[in-house]
């Protein structure tokens, strides 16, 4: 056996012996005892010294083995990688699809807040009943000063309530799950989902009407209570959301020549409210 061929033996029978141990290790479980391995001596003469080794003798059931544990090692990481790849993808793709569904004009606003999304439909469909039930009661009850003062203070006591609610609570010093969700909800300029779900909007009326009942047992005047409470309610919530779109309000300074000819409706009522929208953005 000459030196040259020796060598070539000993490092291919070294290389198959580092990887059959290699690969028998990663499979073999802590409690397994495997039965002792049969061995094969190869001597040589290498740069004129007598070397000897024993490496164990692999079947090739084994080695068959080992490659495939080898193959399903691979084939799990390149899975994973996969589902992370793809896993990001559609983070992406769902983020950029969300951009896009926020209305960058009045009428896409106006047909997501009354006719897509179903709570403010149900909103307006409950306060509708409430006022067709006062209307029917008018030949009995008719409308006076103090139902008209009942119905204003409503109104302004939903703006006190939710001052207090926004201000006090979701921007309150110490953590809760609601000031979490409404830091998310501020974070996001564009935050798509800034409609509130049917169930809180119709059980928050509900409940309010049940109360104001119990403080005004006379029915005529609870129902205006709770028209202008739920009417607040309702402006406030078609307000929050149109602030979180992309719709820009049309604001034209009373020094341009183009606000004389605006109508009166124009000046006194929607120029002041788009005003109130500009300021809400800021």
């Amino acid at each position: 056996m000459t030196s040259k061929t020796s060598l070539q033996q000993l490092l291919a029978a070294a290389a198959l012996c580092y990887s059959v141990n290699a690969f028998s290790a990663s499979r073999a479980a802590p409690t397994t005892h495997h039965r002792p391995r049969q061995t094969r001596l190869f001597q040589g003469t290498v740069s004129g010294r007598n070397i000897a080794a024993s490496f164990p003798i692999i079947s090739p059931e084994e080695l068959e083995a080992d490659m495939l544990i080898n193959i399903n090692n691979n084939s799990a990481s390149k899975t994973i990688s996969s589902q992370r790849e793809e896993h990001a993808i559609t983070a992406t793709t769902k983020e950029a699809t969300t951009e896009e569904l926020v209305p960058f004009t009045w009428s896409q606003a106006l047909h997501h807040f009354f006719l897509k999304d179903i709570g403010p439909p149900l909103v307006v469909l409950t306060i509708s009943g409430f006022i067709l039930t006062r209307c029917q009661l008018i030949s009995t009850t008719p409308f006076s000063i103090t139902e008209l003062a009942i119905l204003a203070s409503s109104i302004l006591i939903w703006w006190i309530q939710e001052y207090f609610f926004h201000r006090v609570l979701l921007h309150s010093p110490f953590n809760w799950i609601g000031k979490s969700i409404h830091g998310t909800h501020h974070d996001k300029e564009y935050f798509h989902i800034s409609i509130d779900p049917p169930a809180l909007l119709l059980g928050w009326l509900f409940a309010a009407h049940f109360i104001i009942k119990a403080m005004l047992p006379q029915y005529h005047l609870c129902l205006s209570a709770t028209i202008g409470y739920s009417l607040a309610g309702l402006v406030y919530e078609w307000s929050h959301y149109i602030v979180h779109t992309k719709v820009k309000p049309r604001i034209i300074p009373p020094t341009s020549p183009t606000y004389q000819q605006l109508s009166i409706l124009d000046r006194r009522i929607i120029q002041p409210i788009m005003r109130g929208y500009a300021k809400m953005r800021d």
